[in-house]
């Protein structure tokens, strides 16, 4: 015996449900196509006196004289047949019978045929009837099945079935039509799912390429120090998800804070790990003041040119020499003669003069001692009292 599992076939769907449309039947046989194995498969139903419960197991048959094939490939709606005319009981011993109307009598199995359209033939149901009405609870149930009931029967049984195996139908063809609405809905979430995904990891990798290039450049404008970001602080820099302008303040910031920490190194390559990136102050000060990220992105080349410059007069004081702008430009990673310095100051000179005056605190060698700047503080005698 197998457990019962609901299938799309009509037949299994019939037996499952034979109750409700005949109450009294206690017993039900499906012979079907089965597409999925090529086999004719057949299930035997019985149900309990309540109808609530069916009991479906698989059944052996052998077709020996061929009555099912026959049924199968037959136009007719139904047929009424003997127990021992079919296939599922005992073959009894052969007596001479005498066709007589009592003989119809014994005909109680109602055979119904519906059209498979996997293999063209017919599927079939086999109900077992009692040989009087007690099938259909009337309260006069002695009385036999004559041909003439038997005949109405068939005809309004098959209807029935007919109806409820369309019904299955229908609802399957629905069924189905809903769970690929609802694949297909799966399978375009998934997709834009692994989609974004993938923008994601694409836009990450871009913010990526954008510091290193950012760091080679600061690292090339430095005339001590080569930048490197660490690892970790690449994977942070993959998932940052605010503005890519206020991204380059924090990389700037971070640089900045490396040359002070690592002004007396004597070391070449400075790692800027993800301690060094302080992400916190963008949905702090940076989110409520966009004019401090437009600034840096502004003025972006001046603040890597004073960089460049401080950074290098720090190894000419080191080194005990007058800081001259040779002196200055030499000790620069990429060497500059002192004419290009002082061409690079004059065309930064307002923007110079802006950050100079907006951070006190920094490049503190360029604003006293470095002349090419000096010169031009000189023109703003109050950024000279501001810088003092």
């Amino acid at each position: 015996m197998t457990t019962f599992s609901f299938t799309n076939n009509p037949v299994l769907q019939v037996l499952k449900n034979a109750h409700s449309i005949l109450p009294g039947i206690e017993k039900v046989i499906g012979v079907y196509y089965c597409p999925e194995s090529s086999e004719i498969k057949s299930k035997s139903a019985h149900y309990n006196t309540s109808g609530n419960d069916s009991l479906l197991e698989d059944i052996d048959f052998t077709d020996e004289d061929g009555l099912i094939q026959n049924i199968r490939k037959s136009n007719s709606y139904f047929y009424w047949l003997r127990k021992e005319e079919t296939p599922f009981e005992p073959k009894q011993t052969q007596k001479a019978v005498q066709m007589n109307v009592f003989q119809e009598m014994e005909n109680v199995i109602l055979v119904l045929g519906y059209y498979n359209e996997h293999d063209q033939k017919n599927d079939l149901l086999f109900f077992f009837f009692n040989q009087d009405q007690s099938n259909f609870g009337v309260s006069d149930s002695n009385k036999v099945l004559t041909s003439e009931s038997k005949k109405i029967i068939g005809f309004l049984l098959y209807n029935s079935v007919k109806t409820m195996i369309e019904t299955f139908r229908n609802d399957n063809i629905a069924l189905n039509l809903y769970n690929e609405n609802t694949k297909s809905i799966i399978r375009r979430y998934s997709q834009s799912r692994e989609d974004l995904e993938k923008t994601k990891n694409n836009y990450g990798l871009s913010l990526v390429d954008l510091c290193k290039s950012y760091v080679k450049e600061c690292s090339e404008n430095n005339s001590r120090f080569n930048y490197i970001l660490s690892d970790d602080s690449l994977d942070k820099i993959k998932s940052y998800q605010g503005d890519i302008t206020a991204l380059k303040v924090v990389i700037t910031k971070a640089i900045n804070y490396v040359n002070n920490l690592y002004h007396d190194s004597s070391a070449t390559d400075i790692y800027i790990t993800v301690d060094y990136l302080n992400f916190e102050t963008i949905g702090a000060g940076m989110a409520t003041k966009p004019q401090e990220v437009q600034l840096y992105d502004r003025y972006s080349k001046t603040i890597l040119l004073l960089d460049k410059l401080e950074n290098a007069a720090r190894d000419v004081v080191a080194r005990n020499m007058d800081l001259t702008s040779a002196n200055v430009g030499n000790a620069c990673s990429t060497p500059i003669s002192a004419p290009a310095i002082s061409d690079a100051v004059k065309k930064h000179k307002n923007k110079i003069i802006h950050l100079l005056n907006k951070y006190p605190d920094r490049w503190r060698l360029m604003r006293t001692d470095f002349r090419p700047v000096r010169n031009i503080i000189s023109s703003r005698p109050d950024l000279m009292e501001k810088s003092a």
